[in-house]
């Protein structure tokens, strides 16, 4: 057994050379059986509510999909139950073994059928690779996808590889394999245009590794969650209070920036006629987000200034069309009743860098994730009678302590300067 890696090492280049030369229905016929369908079936209803994708990785009869695919199960356990359909007609019950939330998968168990699990690549391909990713789209049964490797998704919070090709509804959780049938990555989401993203096979890896052979209760499901939750963000906060905040300049303004690779920005400026003002605008907010459930998403960041001015308004009418605007910001988070509380929120006034700014800040926390919040935070200045500068920093799915510390940096940042003096 001491010989065996060796072995493999020589074996190895062997094996790809054989390889290299497949064809799309080489792979199609030789990994069909390792890619089942999943339905999540209504408990009174007694039909499918949502389907998805997965395929035998880890021990065997172990099916990995994506967490959103299941996420009726694991949220409402008692009025949902899976099932698996594979290629061949065979159906049977799933088990939910153990999910990784931040990155959007699942490991559950299959019921009666067990073929020899696929292979998770220790690395990714070389960028320009052939790749296949297979699944079942629309619930029109298992189909293949000949596409291309392009790297890992710059600018995203949560790694994600780039897949040229058309991975559509229902093949979330399927496999995308290279051409000797090792998993690359995990079928998640599309922007359409032949533009794809992958969950990286690592992360599959690590989950596989850390489960149980044994179905996961709620109350357990659900300490675990929060706790992939509460360790994503302080990793996030962490990187982001140990660095200087960026900015940038508008008017006589300058405010916070791009906080780091994985936010992009825009800006434009604008005229609103019918409310006789001028606005400059400068969005910024990451690109992707963690699913919990079809009306929660968490681990955003985004914030937008917005510059404006008046040559027509009378003051009054002016700090009118303020408060309008702020009582409406353009950032929003979803949420309902069963999974978030109501916003408390509460206003004053902060006098910092020589401006005095109205501050409204909104907070409303997690029903089923202790320790996690959602906060909104607003400032308006009051600098002159005719321009103003308005800010919102939004934060979806962090602690109570990393929000003031985080929203205590977004105000430290912003400064001004009379552009006449």
């Amino acid at each position: 057994m001491r010989f065996l890696p060796l072995m493999l090492l020589f074996l190895c280049p062997c094996l790809q050379a054989q390889t290299e030369g497949v064809d799309t229905p080489e792979v199609y016929d030789h990994w069909r059986n390792r890619v089942v369908q999943i339905q999540v079936i209504d408990q009174q209803a007694q039909t499918k509510a949502a389907t998805g994708s997965g395929f035998f990785a880890g021990r065997p009869g172990w099916v990995l999909t994506n967490y959103h695919v299941i996420a009726g199960l694991a949220n409402q356990p008692g009025q949902y139950r899976a099932r698996y359909l594979s290629d061949n007609g065979q159906s049977g019950s799933l088990e939910l073994l153990s999910v990784d939330a931040v990155h959007d998968l699942a490991v559950l168990r299959a019921e009666n059928l067990a073929p020899s699990p696929l292979y998770l690549a220790a690395q990714a391909p070389p960028r320009g690779s052939r790749l296949y990713s297979m699944g079942y789209p629309y619930d029109i049964g298992l189909s293949i996808v000949e596409g291309t490797y392009n790297g890992m998704l710059e600018k995203s919070l949560y790694e994600k590889l780039h897949f040229t090709g058309s991975i559509n509804p229902g093949m979330s959780g399927g496999p995308t394999l290279d051409h000797s049938g090792e998993v690359v990555g995990v079928n998640v989401s599309t922007a359409g245009n032949q533009v794809s993203f992958l969950v990286p096979a690592q992360f599959a890896a690590a989950l596989i590794n850390s489960t149980r052979d044994q179905p996961v209760g709620e109350d357990e499901l659900n300490r675990s969650v929060t706790a992939q939750l509460l360790q994503n963000q302080e990793e996030i906060s962490s990187r982001l209070l140990s660095v200087d905040i960026p900015t940038t300049q508008l008017s006589g303004y300058r405010v916070p920036a791009a906080l780091a690779p994985y936010i992009s920005c825009w800006g434009d400026s604008e005229e609103d006629q019918p409310n006789l003002l001028a606005r400059v605008y400068y969005d910024c907010q990451t690109q992707d987000d963690i699913f919990l459930t079809d009306t929660l998403h968490t681990g955003v960041i985004s914030y937008q200034h917005d510059l404006l001015s008046t040559s027509q308004l009378h003051p009054l009418r002016f700090y009118r069309q303020l408060e309008e605007q702020g009582s409406y910001p353009q950032l929003y988070l979803e949420g309902e009743e069963k999974t978030v509380t109501n916003y408390r929120c509460h206003s004053d006034f902060v006098d910092h860098s020589g401006v005095t700014y109205k501050v409204s800040f909104c907070i409303r926390r997690y029903r089923e994730f202790a320790g996690l919040y959602d906060s909104y935070l607003t400032l308006t200045s009051l600098v002159s009678n005719d321009e103003a500068l308005q800010s919102t920093l939004v934060l979806g799915g962090f602690s109570w302590d990393n929000i003031k510390k985080l929203s205590a940096r977004f105000i430290q940042a912003m400064s001004w300067s009379d552009p006449g003096s």
